[in-house]
């Protein structure tokens, strides 16, 4: 259940530039995405206290989870692709259908969809696999980049006067209060060179002792924050003044574990763009550089 809160005019810290006048949501990200059954069917609700269509991130979590409900024992996902369909209203719940497409001796592959009044506002598959990865060798090595810990937050960014880095809804104080509650610490890069990867840091709230499921769905709404900028980038427009977009689609794989409240450097690039959209690539890397997933999503340029 969402903490929601009222407060008086001087705390104006929390939030975010779609927060309701007057109302604080405390509610930690794991309760947020939280699913519950309501007879034979899965549901869960958009974060309370914000005006603003559902974050594409929040029902893919929110997915991830509704797969997990279906998961057998011994299997956990390992990939999804989603299609968003529709922009989810705010104040709705939303169901989550879910499909058993096959369930063969190494893999179970679930249709999932989600839905407000009877509407699809997204529908996708995921892939469930054996074993739980705790660890990746993959050769691919992170960039050279300053440790969160000495770069500014979000909002000691917007306090002295720095740009947002391409980060749509900055916090205005409390990231734990806003509508997407992601610590983002954004990599500066050399002005002007569109070549080199864009970087940003994140991490969310600790959640002890979570789930495999749990984990993989507080990385998959981090997945979704912040990566149309890039394919802005990759067409010389600024960051923060750029052609309008939408996500159309969002695929991840899985290859490791990562705790939640852990920091993880987001890699991200644009290897094609173009009038009517663009690719956005991300690869997530634990601190200690492992890689712990892979992100491609496709926008539409408005």
């Amino acid at each position: 259940m969402d903490h929601i809160d009222t407060r008086s005019t001087e705390e104006t810290r929390h939030g975010d530039e779609t927060s309701l006048p007057g109302v604080v949501n405390r509610t930690p990200l794991a309760d947020r995405i939280e699913l519950r059954w309501e007879g034979e069917r899965l549901v869960g609700s958009p974060i309370a206290g914000f005006d603003q269509r559902v974050f594409g991130g929040h029902l893919l979590a929110q997915v991830v989870l509704a797969a997990a409900a279906y998961a057998p024992a011994d299997r956990f996902v390992e990939s999804l692709h989603i299609y968003f369909l529709r922009p989810g209203r705010p104040h709705e719940p939303i169901s989550y259908p879910v499909r058993t497409i096959r369930a063969g001796r190494s893999r179970t592959v679930l249709a999932i969809s989600a839905e407000q009044s009877g509407r699809e506002i997204v529908t996708g598959m995921v892939s469930l696999g054996p074993g739980e990865p705790s660890s990746s060798s993959a050769s691919i090595r992170p960039p050279q980049v300053p440790d969160p810990e000495s770069l500014p937050s979000l909002p000691q960014r917007r306090a002295a006067g720095m740009a947002a880095g391409g980060v749509r809804l900055p916090p205005l104080g409390d990231w734990r209060t806003a509508s997407r509650p992601l610590d983002v610490r954004p990599v500066d890069g050399p002005p002007g060179d569109t070549a080199a990867p864009r970087c940003l840091w994140l991490r969310a709230e600790s959640v002890p002792e979570a789930s495999s499921h749990l984990r993989r769905a507080v990385l998959a709404f981090a997945s979704d924050r912040s990566l149309l900028p890039v394919i802005a980038r990759a067409r010389g427009e600024r960051a923060d003044l750029h052609r309008p977009a939408v996500s159309a689609d969002h695929a991840m794989w899985f290859h490791a574990d990562l705790e939640p409240g852990e920091w993880f450097l987001y890699v991200q690039d644009c290897p094609a763009a173009g009038e009517a959209g663009g690719l956005a690539r991300g690869t997530l890397h634990a601190r200690d550089g492992r890689v712990v997933a892979s992100v491609a999503q496709h926008a539409v340029l408005l």
